[in-house]
């Protein structure tokens, strides 16, 4: 493997990986969007599903959220490349400068939404809404800002059966082999009588804490809020060596599927330890189950 990457703190190098850029556009492509005037786009990161957005209606006006300013920042950048004028916040707009419409990008939270009732036709939020704690009370607010006939559509790494079979025996070599490595590093450090990489326990709860939905509970979870589900598709991606040791470089995953080591250090022992996890398994692509589900406002 090559040298480790530095620990990054955003999703945009994974975000860049063709495996990630394949699912995400076969993921919006299932929905017919041309006709949309207004898109929302929830934890929309570095912009890659909102560039998807656009392609579909290239002229309709759209809002990105995300909690973290880095990445707002990325996508303002991005976008602004691309020819458009971007603005900071929550301001709804119908302007067009340069033939472009006005994109705006904003600092918040996913299920606090500050726009009024029936305001958007199309909201997505892409990988993340796994995270989200209380899923029907976003769920409740997504409903409120859509138009009657307006559409929902999210994708997700994380549900219940999203791991074909063996892929959870992986996640367990791949951290066995990542212990493994910063004890070999300790092993060296301790013999040049240098104090060991220590592993402070407590610090984050369980990995994976959430509870992870099987599809037909979350038709049954939007129905509940108003959203009729009309498409659901479960998509197999697979990860080579280079992209998992892409995903290992995000410290996000790093903190905590080894918390208690030092950030750095549990990066570059999931980096380096990529390859060596798909190889004792015999195979040489992790394959993983995407959810994806578009729904219409009833």
């Amino acid at each position: 493997m090559s040298s480790p990457q530095p620990v990054n703190t955003t999703y945009e190098p994974f975000s860049m990986e063709p495996e990630y850029v394949e699912a995400n556009h076969g993921f919006v492509a299932r929905q017919d969007l041309t006709g949309v005037k207004r898109f929302l786009d929830l934890a929309c990161g570095t912009g890659s599903i909102s560039e998807l957005l656009l392609q579909q209606s290239p002229s309709a006006h759209l809002n990105g959220i995300d909690y973290d300013p880095v990445q707002v920042d990325l996508s303002a950048k991005h976008f602004t490349e691309l020819g458009y004028t971007v603005r900071r916040g929550f301001e709804l707009t119908d302007e067009v400068i340069a033939g472009k419409p006005v994109l705006v990008f904003g600092v918040g939270s996913a299920d606090e939404l500050p726009f009024p009732d029936g305001t958007f036709d199309s909201v997505t939020i892409g990988n993340a809404i796994h995270v989200l704690p209380d899923k029907e009370r976003f769920l409740a607010a997504v409903a409120r800002v859509l138009r009657p006939g307006g559409v929902f559509g999210f994708n997700s790494s994380f549900y219940a059966g999203t791991n074909p079979p063996g892929a959870a025996q992986h996640m367990y070599e791949w951290l066995k082999e990542a212990s493994a490595y910063i004890e070999r590093k300790n092993e060296k450090l301790r013999a040049e009588g240098r104090p060991p990489i220590k592993r402070v326990r407590g610090t984050r709860g369980p990995a994976f804490s959430n509870r992870w939905y099987s599809p037909q509970e979350w038709t049954e979870m939007l129905g509940r809020c108003g959203l009729r589900v009309h498409d659901s598709n479960e998509r197999t991606v697979y990860l080579d060596e280079r992209c998992l040791a892409t995903v290992g470089a995000y410290g996000g995953l790093a903190e905590v599927v080894m918390s208690g080591y030092p950030v750095e250090e549990a990066s570059e022992a999931l980096q380096a330890t990529a390859g060596i996890s798909l190889r004792n398994m015999n195979i040489d692509r992790l394959p993983r189950n995407w959810l994806e589900m578009w729904a219409t406002r009833e």
